[in-house]
């Protein structure tokens, strides 16, 4: 997600400061967090310029009626002087003189003022105005703009907006750039299933290229609305879908595609996991090498179950999945997250050499961890793989785990011994053996 959100933050930088995208290229390498925050510092410079001078015109225009100050407005300051005059005003009479402004001068004001000094003028602006206002700036393109006001309007003056502005590519745009992405959520809820299902369809056309803008939606609302999108988009034809796939493939957007995955339920999962383009040479590759820049293992390993076997066969086998550093924050994330019974099964599937590597960075964990795998592996009755990996532990560290074997149930004592039995390995677990001898 990092991803989508550096781009989002670059796009409003460049808009704030009248340049293009472009100019900012070298900005990519900093995080979202770094260049809102200096987007803001900025902004703030701007607008607090001259405010002496400022509130100089805002006292005059308070010995003239509403009317003619509207005229002066159009005709002599401009929208740059407005917008700066605007917070200065009582909010009662900037919001009477925005009723006697143009649609059209009124919008050009908007693109040059900051919401947050306006927000108590905001408020007493009719809802069928602002609606007025934002139509004529989504017909301009203006989805920055409208994107920085979202946090500033009421929820009803947004569904009222939401019901007129029919296109929903500038629903897509405005979405991306919001900045509350709490206010997502009701924005997405003022919509009916049908318009939900053509904008994803919309943004599953390559030829407008809103697959970003989509995944940034899907990913900021919450995981039940994530759910509910994830579903509708898994539901489409395989065509596109695998289309939607390829483009985030070759836009590098894995790490936004996998959280939505992570919440669908499991037959929709296993569609997308199951499309033909998993199964090409380095797309797995990507996509674990995404999870790993990304830290994104406890959004990866709930899906394992839901791969084809030869997916699996193939995760099991990567060369990533042998650096003792990945383990590690495997095992981590794993525990963290309560996945043993999702990661375990894995372990089969993996060569001598992977699980002696996963074996040896398992030692490390605590006794409270070792614990924890084994309540998991009982409740999912997954021993054996558990058994393959305490096979290949040190003699040391199984004897450390023994305590854990004596807290099982009785029923689950027998099912660990038959799988040991099962497997050919009950007289070389030395000393879980004994402990499983007692509870025999």
């Amino acid at each position: 997600m990092s991803r989508l959100a550096r781009r989002a933050e670059i796009m409003k930088l460049a808009r704030a400061l009248a340049v293009g995208e472009s100019d900012l290229e070298y900005l990519h390498q900093l995080a979202a967090e770094s260049i809102r925050a200096f987007r803001e510092q900025a902004s703030a410079r701007l607008f607090d310029a001259d405010e002496a001078r400022l509130k100089r015109v805002a006292m005059a225009s308070k010995l003239l009626p509403v009317p003619l100050i509207a005229l002066i407005a159009e005709h002599v300051f401009g929208a740059l002087l407005c917008a700066r005059v605007a917070g200065l005003l009582a909010p009662e009479r900037a919001a009477d003189v925005s009723q006697r402004l143009r649609t059209g001068f009124l919008a050009d004001v908007t693109l040059e003022i900051d919401p947050r000094h306006v927000r108590e003028v905001i408020k007493r602006i009719p809802i069928t105005r602002i609606v007025e206002v934002a139509l004529e700036l989504a017909k301009r393109g203006e989805f920055v703009t409208l994107a920085r006001f979202v946090d500033y309007v009421s929820s009803d003056a947004i569904k009222a907006v939401m019901e007129q502005l029919t296109d929903n590519a500038a629903l897509l745009h405005i979405a991306f750039f919001v900045e509350d992405k709490t206010r997502l959520n009701d924005l997405i809820g003022f919509l009916p299933e049908a318009r939900l299902k053509d904008i994803i369809f919309l943004a599953a056309d390559e030829s407008q290229d809103l697959w970003p803008e989509a995944l940034a939606l899907m990913n900021y609302v919450s995981p039940a609305w994530r759910k509910q999108l994830g579903d509708l988009a898994a539901s489409l034809d395989e065509s596109i879908i695998s289309g939607m796939a390829r483009s985030a493939h070759v836009k590098q957007l894995w790490g936004s595609v996998l959280p939505i995955i992570a919440v669908m339920g499991r037959p929709q999962q296993e569609r997308l996991l199951g499309l033909p383009i998993l199964k090409e040479s380095g797309v797995l590759d990507a996509i674990v090498n995404t999870v790993d820049v990304d830290h994104l293992w406890e959004q990866l390993i709930p899906l394992v179950p839901s791969l084809p076997l030869p997916e699996r066969e193939r995760l099991a086998r990567l060369p990533l999945l042998r650096e003792s550093r990945v383990l590690k924050l495997v095992l981590e994330a794993t525990d963290a997250h309560g996945l043993w019974n999702e990661l375990l099964p894995l372990v089969a599937l993996m060569d001598e050499d992977g699980q002696e590597r996963l074996a040896l960075a398992a030692e490390s964990l605590s006794d409270a961890a070792f614990g924890r795998v084994f309540e998991a592996v009982q409740a999912g009755k997954t021993w054996a793989p558990l058994l393959v990996l305490l096979l290949r532990m040190r003699a040391e560290v199984r004897t450390r785990i023994a305590p854990l074997v004596k807290k099982l149930s009785p029923e689950s004592a027998r099912f660990i011994a038959q799988e040991a039995g099962r497997l050919g390995v009950l007289d070389r677990l030395e000393s879980l053996w004994v402990s499983l001898a007692n509870l025999r």
